[in-house]
């Protein structure tokens, strides 16, 4: 009985997909543009959306905002309780020049306010949402460094880091047989996190005075879980001889816990006039590369002395291939300025993008759920020309965003009549909202 309870316990699934950035975007501009920034980024978040356009910043940038997405995802009309997502995000940006080149470095960070780094593990069957679920709990650095070649085209590129887990669970001592409230076990853990880098780059050219290009790579990673799970001791009652003396059980599991897609992005900003621009962004995601993040389970080392032929566990299923497809992300940006005068900017913005899910319909035991999403965002900013006096002498803003994911409602339809889920339908919304201040120094 001990054992199918810690191989329950053990045999889970973990759930998280993509990080904050991914999802719900980074800085209020891009956000409020829908993030469609390749091309058209202008501030310290290039760190994030291409590391090329660091390179084009002429004075020190540091901002520093806040942002939070709010689901409400439900199967069945009945809300799943996935997390918010809410944190706050930092960007660094210092031009300079390098052997008479224009070169910059940089850095981005985002620091959720609940917990830096969750873990969290669920039934194998459970619907649950495969990209949206965990992921905030996730800190997101990254660091880069740009050149320009000229004044029309300049590259960029870095490390972006997270952190996987090993780690080994082990009790010692009496296992109480027949009557296991006489147990006594000690509990030790050992968990240890492993820096996972993965790449980001980017480039930039200004094909046209009217016409900028740019395109994006950030390289694909997943995080693990890494478990060992043991109970060593004697097998009896207190203050009597040991039924087993010295027997164990040794589980060892390893499970997917993070998974980000290589992302490929190819962007254009055109300037229709003075006051008015529109940005168009075409991404790639792998996701045919993810795979099942169900935990495996190794054959267990077991070792109960008389009782050893009387033990039979069944090994543990292969895991089936959950069969996600690349998908293209298209996404609309636009932004005019509203107001100019010697004191101050005011912008407006908009944006949309579509993104398709990479899931199929979970007609099979698993149930890794995904539907299409449309976003639809809308943001300000406010640009106050002359800062703070002597202290803050250059320009600095204030901008804000306000999105709405809505998703698609999906059917899954199961192909066995006595699946313990059985049919149901997905759907729900994200409500994605963010404020940033830009100082130049």
């Amino acid at each position: 009985m001990s054992a199918a309870v810690i191989a329950t316990v053990i045999a889970t699934a973990s759930t998280a997909r993509a990080n904050p950035a991914d999802m719900f975007g980074f800085g209020a501009r891009g956000a409020a543009m829908s993030g469609a920034q390749v091309a058209a980024v202008d501030d310290g978040t290039a760190n994030y959306y291409n590391p090329a356009l660091l390179a084009r910043l002429d004075t020190i940038r540091i901002e520093v905002g806040y942002q939070a997405a709010l689901p409400a995802l439900q199967v069945d009309g009945q809300d799943n309780h996935v997390d918010s997502s809410h944190g706050v995000d930092i960007d660094l940006a210092v031009p300079g020049h390098l052997a008479g080149t224009r070169f910059t470095i940089g850095a981005m960070l985002f620091v959720p306010d609940q917990e830096l780094t969750r873990l969290r593990n669920q039934s194998a069957q459970k619907p649950r949402w495969a990209l949206y679920d965990n992921l905030p709990q996730r800190i997101v650095f990254a660091a880069n460094a740009a050149f320009a070649v000229g004044e029309r085209l300049a590259f960029g590129g870095g490390v972006a880091f997270m952190s996987s887990t090993k780690g080994v669970v082990s009790l010692r001592g009496l296992v109480g047989f027949p009557r296991p409230e006489q147990s006594q076990l000690d509990l030790a853990i050992d968990v240890n996190l492993d820096t996972v880098r993965y790449p980001v780059a980017g480039a930039w050219l200004r094909a046209l005075p009217w016409l900028d290009l740019g395109f994006g790579y950030r390289g694909g990673f997943h995080l693990t879980i890494d478990l060992a799970f043991g109970i060593a001791g004697d097998i009896g009652l207190r203050g009597q001889p040991p039924v087993v003396e010295d027997g164990h059980i040794n589980l060892h599991t390893v499970s997917q816990d993070l998974f980000q897609p290589a992302e490929f992005t190819l962007g254009g900003v055109a300037r229709v006039s003075d006051r008015f621009t529109v940005a168009l962004d075409v991404g790639y995601h792998r996701w045919s590369t993810f795979q099942n993040p169900s935990a495996h389970i190794d054959p267990p080392d077991l070792d109960v002395g008389m009782f050893q032929d009387m033990v039979h566990i069944q090994p543990f299923p292969a895991l089936p291939d959950p069969h996600f497809h690349d998908i293209v992300v298209p996404r609309l940006g636009m932004e005019w300025l509203a107001h100019d005068d010697d004191e101050r900017r005011l912008f407006v913005r908009g944006g949309y993008h579509f993104e398709p899910s990479p899931a199929p319909e979970q007609t099979g035991e698993a149930n890794f759920i995904d539907n299409d999403k449309h976003t639809f965002t809308v943001g300000a900013g406010l640009e106050l020309r002359h800062g703070l006096g002597e202290v803050i002498p250059r320009p600095w803003s204030v901008d804000a965003s306000l999105g709405l994911t809505a998703l698609t409602p999906r059917d899954h339809h199961k192909t066995s009549p006595i699946d313990p889920i059985g049919d149901y339908r997905s759907g729900g919304h994200v409500w994605q909202m963010g404020i940033l201040t830009r100082w130049q120094f």
